[in-house]
């Protein structure tokens, strides 16, 4: 019983490390991805005029989506 108390202990430690290697990884991920955020669009905030315009592309884009989206789920159903 004791070499099974011992294999049971092992797992939940090489689990637990695990577990702290990927949180880790996703902090220093997210942290990451926010900060070459930061430092690579620094003109976007100085630019109103091109900022709506990219807002209006974009929602046009996604109303294009949907459009599409409908009509594929339309097309599968009889």
């Amino acid at each position: 019983m004791i070499e099974q108390d011992i294999l049971i202990q092992e797992g939940i430690d090489l689990l637990l490390t695990g577990m702290i290697i990927v949180f880790t990884f996703l902090i220093l991920l997210i942290f990451s991805v926010n900060v070459l955020r930061v430092l690579l669009s620094p003109g976007i905030q100085n630019n109103g005029l091109s900022h709506n315009t990219s807002e209006s592309s974009a929602l046009a884009k996604n109303e294009t989506h949907h459009k599409i989206i409908k009509e594929v789920l339309g097309g599968m159903r009889p």
